[in-house]
């Protein structure tokens, strides 16, 4: 399948300052794939080296860490010589948190060497969350400073059409031809609705590509899932481990509501923030879930307008979260009342997923003028191209009624003001109005990563 995250990879490996590579994300994004892919495209070798469940590299990494003594014993675990036309690729290393200090002696020592390290949770090693059933925490120094980071999503909208052979709808979307999109809306609207079930997770929709059928998509969801809350057990106490679940399985009660805004209180009826909010963080460390913070001033950084108590929570694929809702394909298909009223927190999830997966830097916010009680469904950082922050409303539907965003218009005067929806694309004064399935593409043209 084709990542868009290629493209990152080949400038890294171009860049004459290139450092160490941590590929971060939650399990089961393509982690393994990508790396493999890349070393297999643009490299004479890749030297891969699983650290899960291999008994011999934590005696290995405990040991000096000088690339010196490492990379003899490294290529022998691979089979193949190391050196600067081989990839090096180092999978699972939150198994082996030492590993992680050994990229600082890469950077130093032997930068010609293209080392690449991947791991899931790894917020939770950094921080110090996996004691688990394992005995104590082992102390983890980053090499701050002397690695580069790229976070794997799930596949985007634009990623899931070059998935199910439809290429060339791809490649129009991307090219943001409004004249010839306008000739396939229709059916890229269908495509959104395929993709809002299927989603991104790239076991799904390689069984959904296989078959297009929606209930094999489903039936992998499911094993995906139980994966998940396996994981819970693994990497947290049995105490953890309860809270964790609980909070989990809130987050579609939460997204379902009219306003999103996630409330410990459909955690438990008698949950308070203090005895969940660790659970929570468990989630955001292993890349399951995301917090979006509210603002009440849209300033630049939003950061640091944030009121870290008050957030919504949103899962990493849409997919997922259809199943952790049981919704039927056909509600999809019929469009029926049940769909109607989770299709408002599908479009939001979508939306979310697009904009972090378009490259664009920090995370969104959202918007809610106390006064009012309007909200703005996120905002996003400007950039010294944009400086303005940059407000999107996300419609589910053909309603393009935006009382909040007109007001946000009206009072902030942003450069540029997106309304999301089924609709075509068109100008509606300071508004421009951005079709569902352009979002992704329409982000990585004109704002992910400006400077």
């Amino acid at each position: 399948m084709k990542r868009l995250a290629m493209s990152y990879l080949e400038a890294w490996k171009a860049s004459p300052t290139r450092k160490p590579l941590i590929l971060s994300g939650a399990r089961q994004v393509g982690k393994t794939w990508l790396m493999r892919e890349f070393g297999r495209a643009g490299f004479a070798r890749t030297a891969y080296i699983s650290l899960e469940n291999n008994e011999r590299m934590p005696r290995v990494f405990e040991g000096p860490l000088s690339p010196e003594r490492l990379i003899p014993i490294l290529q022998i675990e691979a089979g193949c010589s190391i050196d600067a036309n081989t990839l090096l690729v180092l999978d699972e290393i939150q198994e082996v948190p030492r590993a992680l200090q050994s990229l600082k002696y890469f950077c130093e020592e032997a930068p010609e060497i293209p080392v690449i390290a991947a791991g899931s949770s790894l917020g939770l090693v950094l921080k110090g969350r996996r004691s688990g059933k394992r005995q104590g925490v082992q102390e983890v120094s980053f090499p701050v400073g002397k690695v580069s980071y790229l976070d794997l999503y799930p596949l985007s909208f634009l990623e899931f059409l070059y998935a199910t052979d439809q290429g060339l709808l791809a490649d129009a979307l991307r090219s943001l031809d409004w004249d010839i999109l306008s000739a396939f809306h229709d059916q890229l609207n269908e495509q959104v609705n395929a993709y809002m079930y299927v989603g991104g997770m790239p076991e799904v929709v390689l069984a959904y590509s296989a078959s297009h059928d929606f209930l094999s998509a489903r039936d992998v969801q499911h094993e995906l899932l139980r994966s998940y809350e396996d994981d819970f057990s693994k990497y947290a106490t049995n105490e953890l481990t309860e809270r964790i679940r609980l909070v989990w399985n809130s987050i579609p009660a939460n997204l379902a509501k009219e306003n999103r805004k996630f409330m410990f209180s459909k955690v438990s009826k008698s949950a308070r923030a203090r005895e969940f909010e660790d659970a929570l963080q468990w989630l955001e460390d292993s890349s399951l879930a995301r917090q979006v913070r509210c603002v009440s001033s849209p300033g630049i950084p939003l950061a640091s307008h944030e009121d870290a108590s008050t957030f919504k929570v949103y899962l990493h694929d849409v997919g997922l979260l259809g199943a952790m809702n049981n919704l039927d394909a056909r509600m999809l298909l019929e469009r029926d009342g049940l769909f109607d009223i989770y299709r408002g927190s599908l479009a939001e999830q979508f939306a979310f997923q697009e904009i972090i997966a378009s490259g664009q830097l920090g995370m969104p916010h959202y918007y809610k003028n106390e006064k009012t009680r309007s909200e703005i469904d996120f905002v996003v950082d400007g950039n010294r191209r944009m400086p303005t922050v940059i407000p999107i409303e996300v419609k589910s539907g053909m309603n393009l009624q935006a009382k909040s965003l007109t007001a946000y218009v009206k009072k902030y005067s942003p450069e540029l003001a997106l309304r999301c929806s089924l609709r075509s694309h068109a100008m509606d004064g300071a508004i421009e109005d951005v079709p569902l399935y352009a979002l992704g593409a329409y982000f990585r043209a004109n704002i992910a990563g400006l400077s």
